[in-house]
C-alpha cells in the first residue's frame, strides 16, 4: 500500500483522500522534486524581489496599518479619478 503526503513540523500530513489505519507502521521515502527551467527562473526572481525589498529596520503594526490605509486611499482616489474620466 502506498499513501502520499507532505511533512509539516516533522509530521507526515497525508494528502486528501489518503487513509492509513491508526497505529500502522510506515516507511517514509522522500520524493525529490524537480523544477523546469522556467519554474527555477520564477523562483529565483521571487527571491531577488524579496532580497531587493528587505525591511532595513523593525516595523511596528501602527506603521504597517498607516501605510496600508494610505495605499487604500490612493487606490480609491485613482479609481474615482478614472471613473470621472470615463463619465465625461
Amino acid at each position: 500500500m502506498t499513501a502520499k503526503g507532505t511533512v509539516k513540523g516533522n509530521i507526515v500530513v497525508l494528502d486528501e483522500g489518503e487513509k492509513l489505519p491508526d497505529g500502522a507502521r510506515v516507511e517514509v521515502q522522500v520524493i525529490e522534486q524537480t523544477f523546469s527551467a522556467e519554474e527555477l527562473r520564477q523562483r529565483e526572481e521571487v527571491f531577488r524581489r524579496i532580497i531587493a525589498h528587505a525591511v532595513p529596520r523593525p516595523v511596528g503594526m501602527d506603521e504597517i496599518l498607516r501605510e496600508n490605509r494610505q495605499e487604500l486611499e490612493e487606490r480609491v482616489n485613482r479609481w474615482i479619478a478614472s471613473n470621472e474620466h470615463d463619465v465625461s
